[in-house]
């Protein structure tokens, strides 16, 4: 019996991990390297990492109380998958390149705080759809 209505994910292994919790690991971890990168100058890289890690934050609330971190880190890995074997993959576009966790999981490559995109664009709890990103 099909339920319509319903949204049925694959189940990303963690290795026993909370999904959440993987999710938050890989976004931090991410967004370190991202920092890093955007603000080589650790006195600067200091200064801006609160506005980052205050939005980092309030995404993965977001995502988590949506029940959408597998949907992350699947599309996480079919992009890096892709990337590894030579097929191109855009930047971002659409509202999911609001997204500051997508960036920090390399979804996108658009630094999201740099443009002043809008994450609520993409997911929100009054969205009653799935999100889905243009890649």
């Amino acid at each position: 019996t099909v339920r319509l209505g319903e949204y049925f994910l694959p189940n990303f292994p963690t290795g026993g991990m909370a999904i959440e919790d993987f999710l938050v690991m890989k976004s931090r971890e991410g967004l370190e390297e991202r920092l890093e990168f955007l603000f080589p100058d650790p006195e600067v890289r200091a200064k801006r990492r609160p506005e980052y890690d205050e939005r980092l934050q309030v995404e993965l609330n977001v995502i988590n109380q949506m029940g959408f971190p597998g949907y992350f880190l699947i599309v996480m890995e079919f992009i890096q998958w892709s990337k590894d074997n030579d097929i191109p993959v855009g930047p971002g576009r659409g509202s999911g390149a609001g997204s500051l966790v997508a960036y920090a999981l390399k979804i996108t490559d658009l630094d999201p705080l740099e443009y002043d995109l809008l994450f609520e664009r993409f997911l929100n709890p009054e969205r009653v759809s799935m999100p889905d990103f243009d890649v």
